[in-house]
């Protein structure tokens, strides 16, 4: 998997992290069931859990980042 993005330059970059107008994930069709598989599961765990903030795609594969790109899911309160 590979993540290409393009940045906005209007967001703000306080935190290390910019807003992307643009998102490119080069998948393979495994790659894709397994992302999709991902963000059931946190949609899932989300309503389960009162405090559920995040959830990192590595530490779903249980694949370290330095291995693979990550994914992290923010729930937006």
């Amino acid at each position: 998997m590979e993540i290409f993005g393009t940045p906005d330059p209007a967001a703000d970059d306080a935190e290390g992290i910019g807003r992307l107008l643009e998102t490119t994930l080069y998948l393979s069709r495994e790659e894709m069931l397994k992302l999709a598989e991902f963000l059931n599961y946190c949609a899932e765990d989300c309503t389960k859990h009162e405090l559920w903030d995040h959830e990192h795609f590595c530490d779903f594969l249980a694949r370290p980042d330095d291995q693979y790109p990550d994914v992290i899911v923010y729930l937006n309160r």
